[in-house]
């Protein structure tokens, strides 16, 4: 015969009696999800950049870097026009004559003389004539056979006849040098002297000088 057990609503009872005496948990309020702040980003980003850029500063070298000045460009002038004047220079001739030969043996030509014709001489004064001359004959003036002496007029002269101190070619020259004395009185004195090869006289000069 099947027997009732009583055991098990007696447990169900005293479970639920315990739950009834037991304290009711405070139940925790869910917290709300966070609005959403758009404007927030943007303050994040820029927070970001500025620490970034802070951070690029600091690692940056501390030296000044140098200036280096640029030279101011320089202001080109305006190109003028140039005019150029061709002035004709007129030829000069040459003072120098052309040296002209002689068919004769024997031929001068004079180039210089000291004292000029019309010098004026003290009274009783020593001096000296240089006659400068160009051998311009086809011979060439020997020194063994060709002097220079005196030809005419006062005799102003202290030697009347000198040797050529050397040979003179065709084209050459050669100073002839006379030492003389002024006379006492006052007067306009001419002396000729000549170069002679062998008996030939050629070459005359003549001074003209005042005494006073």
């Amino acid at each position: 015969m099947y027997k009732r057990d009583y055991r098990l609503p007696a447990i169900l009872f005293a479970i639920v009696f315990l739950l009834a005496c037991a304290p009711i948990a405070a139940a925790t309020p869910v917290a709300a999800p966070p609005v959403f702040d758009p404007y927030s980003l943007n303050t994040i980003i820029a927070q970001t950049a500025d620490a970034a850029a802070t951070q690029t500063f600091v690692s940056l070298p501390t030296s000044t870097p140098t200036v280096t000045a640029t030279r101011t460009p320089t202001e080109v002038p305006t190109s003028t026009p140039t005019f150029l004047f061709l002035i004709a220079t007129p030829t000069v001739p040459s003072l120098t004559p052309t040296l002209e030969i002689s068919s004769n043996p024997y031929a001068c030509r004079l180039s210089a003389q000291d004292p000029a014709d019309n010098s004026i001489i003290s009274k009783n004064a020593d001096f000296a004539v240089i006659w400068r001359v160009i051998n311009v004959g086809a011979n060439s003036w020997d020194a063994n056979s060709v002097d220079f002496h005196y030809f005419s007029g006062e005799k102003l002269h202290k030697q009347s006849v000198y040797d050529l101190p050397t040979s003179v070619p065709t084209g050459g020259q050669i100073d002839v040098i006379v030492n003389m004395k002024a006379p006492k009185a006052e007067d306009t004195y001419t002396t000729t002297w000549s170069l002679r090869a062998g008996k030939e006289d050629f070459c005359k000069l003549h001074l003209t000088v005042q005494v006073k």
